[in-house]
């Protein structure tokens, strides 16, 4: 039992390890670092090095923590709480509180009672993307140990070696963001391709001018209202791709390498001055799109504001 089927993350993995083999664990670590770089997956690999067991989820020694609903509600905690007290079978309880992020002020407040006397045998890790949202308080007694986006080879190496064909593996890459369980999905959801298709049909309808036909995109958008930041993220790729090719960089430094020639027609037919607003318009939709407001009154004002730069 080790660390050696995570991907990268090398100073996570050493720092963890030089800890467990000098007997100078901590009672509390937060794991914090993006979605899908191996967070969750080493801390279950820490577990089972600690509890000497290749399946700890079927040990009582082992809890995991994980949101009821939009959060972690101080039940849960209190939960925790009293299990904490119990003795272990063996010689440690692992505790894991994922998405931490998401626990209620209350459920924090709760939790804190524990960090600050934890018992000797507990191990308590939180697993965060967005340490932040937590109290400061929390997280002055957490050895915070930071995870980092994988490696765009290792990404690649990864999903060739798990089934996918290169020339996909490439394209999704820079939409991974450095996540190696982003990667794997975008690589196998045809509703990915889709959204990246769509959004180039979309922007190639703005640059026709036909207003008639720029009302009717909003309607045709909805039905990627779940990944709506995603699709937008794609079109501002699409724009920063443009101001690229404008500037004569190699095609290899493209995001949308495999739509060169839709970024090229773009590019010559508008400004460095006009890219900008475009993005700073999609900016702005993605950042109401995730405050709840209208979708559709949204993105009918997104593409308006697009096609008055552009017409």
């Amino acid at each position: 039992m080790s660390f050696d089927n995570i991907l990268g993350q090398n100073f996570a993995k050493k720092y963890l390890e030089n800890s467990i083999k000098r007997n100078k664990l901590n009672s509390a670590y937060m794991f914090e670092g993006i979605e899908g770089i191996g967070k969750k997956k080493t801390a279950y690999e820490m577990s089972k090095i600690l509890m000497n067991t290749e399946h700890p989820e079927n040990n009582p020694d082992y809890v995991e923590v994980k949101p009821n609903g939009s959060s972690i509600k101080v039940e849960q905690i209190r939960k925790l709480e009293e299990d904490i007290i119990i003795k272990p079978v063996g010689e440690y309880k692992v505790y894991i509180i994922n998405n931490a992020e998401l626990m209620t002020v209350q459920a924090q407040n709760a939790l804190l009672k524990t960090l600050e006397e934890p018992p000797q045998y507990a191990v308590i890790i939180l697993i965060t993307s967005n340490k932040e949202a937590l109290l400061d308080t929390i997280k002055s007694r957490c050895d915070i140990v930071k995870f980092n986006p994988i490696s765009n080879e290792e990404i690649v190496s990864y999903l060739v070696k798990d089934g996918i064909d290169e020339d996909t593996a490439k394209i999704v890459l820079p939409f991974s963001r450095g996540s190696i369980e982003r990667a794997l999905d975008l690589a196998i959801n045809q509703e990915f391709k889709e959204i990246r298709d769509s959004a180039e049909d979309f922007i190639d309808v703005l640059f026709q001018k036909n207003i008639v036909e720029i009302l009717e995109l909003p309607a045709q958008v909805e039905k990627f209202k779940l990944r709506i930041a995603e699709f937008l993220d794609i079109m501002i790729d699409y724009f920063r791709d443009a101001v690229l090719i404008k500037e004569r960089v190699g095609a290899d430094m493209l995001i949308n390498k495999d739509k060169i020639k839709s970024v090229e027609k773009v590019a010559r037919k508008i400004t460095y001055s006009q890219i900008s607003k475009i993005i700073g318009i999609i900016e702005e939709a993605k950042k109401k799109a995730s405050s709840n407001c209208n979708f559709n009154i949204n993105m009918q004002v997104m593409f308006l504001n697009i096609y008055e730069v552009i017409k």
